[in-house]
């Protein structure tokens, strides 16, 4: 076992030794030291199998899949989920080649008109996680202007069975502990809340690079709690994960090439 290791060790050295630090920080990160120049980020499972299922023939790279929408090539890439986990994932992956980041998931809804299956497009978020202001973000941090005007060219241009919302998100630390006191102080500032938005929109400006998130509302605080023993609309959750998926693709389809520099 030792000579065994040894040997690996060896083998380590040399590849590692051939690769730039980025690179190195992506293979520790992502499995791979490379990816497409637009990633799709998402968080659960279920979106991570839709976007997966929208490149068609992907390639595995390490923890990553790598594929076409519309003769563009696209990463997709599950952050995991918190701010800490995404800020490692979203910086590997702007540190190897992605120029757009799109974070493609679900939120939490805060305000009284949102419903579970409406779709929100973030147009800035509010730090209130530590990951962000611990790298500098401050206390809000807005979304790459061109993909919001790309996102509502999209929407705008199909027929859609979706509410869509342009609003800010609140980005936290706590999934399970929310408190009353906590959507109070979060409603003030935001539409809905999510925990990892915020530092992929910092990480990409500080970078030069767009970021935009487009997600499904999955709950209404006590209104609409899939953990809960109230009633719950599956059926419309289920139809918004289509609705951004089919939202992330479009917005994919009409980015312009090449991708410019983001217009702060």
């Amino acid at each position: 076992m030792k000579i065994t290791n040894r040997v690996r060790g060896r083998a380590a050295k040399s590849y590692a030794e051939r690769l730039t630090r980025p690179q190195k920080i992506a293979r520790a990160q992502l499995g791979c030291s490379a990816v497409a120049p637009v990633v799709l980020l998402p968080v659960t499972r279920q979106m991570t199998t839709r976007l997966k299922r929208a490149l068609g023939r992907a390639r595995r790279r390490g923890d990553t899949r790598r594929g076409v929408i519309a003769g563009r090539d696209v990463s997709v890439v599950n952050t995991g989920v918190g701010a800490p986990s995404a800020e490692g994932k979203a910086f590997a992956c702007l540190g190897v080649g992605a120029r757009v980041l799109l974070r493609v998931d679900i939120c939490g809804g805060l305000r009284d008109d949102l419903e579970v299956g409406d779709v929100v497009v973030a147009e800035a978020a509010v730090a209130f996680d530590n990951a962000t202001r611990l790298a500098g973000g401050g206390e809000q941090v807005a979304a790459s202007p061109m993909l919001l005007r790309t996102a509502a060219e999209a929407i705008k241009a199909k027929g859609r069975s979706a509410r869509f919302t342009r609003g800010v998100v609140a980005t936290v630390d706590t999934f399970h502990h929310q408190t009353d006191d906590m959507h109070r102080v979060w409603r003030e500032r935001a539409a809905a809340v999510d925990m990892e938005t915020s530092i992929i929109y910092h990480l990409a400006r500080m970078s030069g690079a767009h970021a935009l998130a487009v997600m499904a509302v999955s709950d209404v605080r006590e209104a609409a709690d899939p953990f809960g023993d109230g009633p719950y609309d599956y059926g419309a959750l289920y139809q918004a994960f289509d609705e951004v998926t089919d939202l992330a693709v479009e917005i994919v389809k009409r980015l312009p090439d090449p991708i410019p520099a983001i217009d702060l």
